[in-house]
């Protein structure tokens, strides 16, 4: 099974849902252009909702990552960081618990059991104008 990529959002957070395989070759390339389109938004959002872009990373349905999905999992945080974003894990599969645990990785990012409780731990607000995101 390749990656599928889902994205919706709840209350100006961005759910980025990820299902199947998270490996070397196309579906990294993937994962990575998904983060940065979403990142592409960020005017959108502060502007709609008056805060930087924020993300949540659906990891529940994936089956199985690699070294270099890990890396692009990474370079998700990193991009964020650097655009002044915010990204959050939920719904984390033991294994990539497991990983992220081994290589100390679990320090560095916000990991919440649930989409839910991801959502919950931002800041509430109310959007600040009523528009319509660009179309890509």
């Amino acid at each position: 099974m390749s990656i599928e990529i889902k994205e919706k959002e709840i209350r100006g957070i961005i759910i980025v849902e990820v299902s199947g395989r998270l490996v070397l070759g196309q579906e990294s390339k993937d994962f990575r252009g998904k983060i940065r389109e979403v990142l592409e938004k960020s005017d959108w959002i502060k502007q709609k909702w008056g805060w930087e872009t924020r993300i949540v990373l659906d990891l529940g349905n994936l089956g199985f990552v690699d070294s270099a999905g890990l890396g692009a999992v990474i370079a998700a945080r990193t991009s964020c960081v650097s655009r002044g974003a915010e990204i959050k894990l939920a719904n984390l599969t033991k294994k990539m618990r497991d990983a992220l645990a081994i290589t100390k990785l679990v320090t560095v990012f916000d990991v919440y059991d649930s989409v839910e409780a991801a959502v919950n731990s931002f800041p509430k607000a109310q959007p600040a104008h009523e528009l319509t995101p660009p179309q890509s």
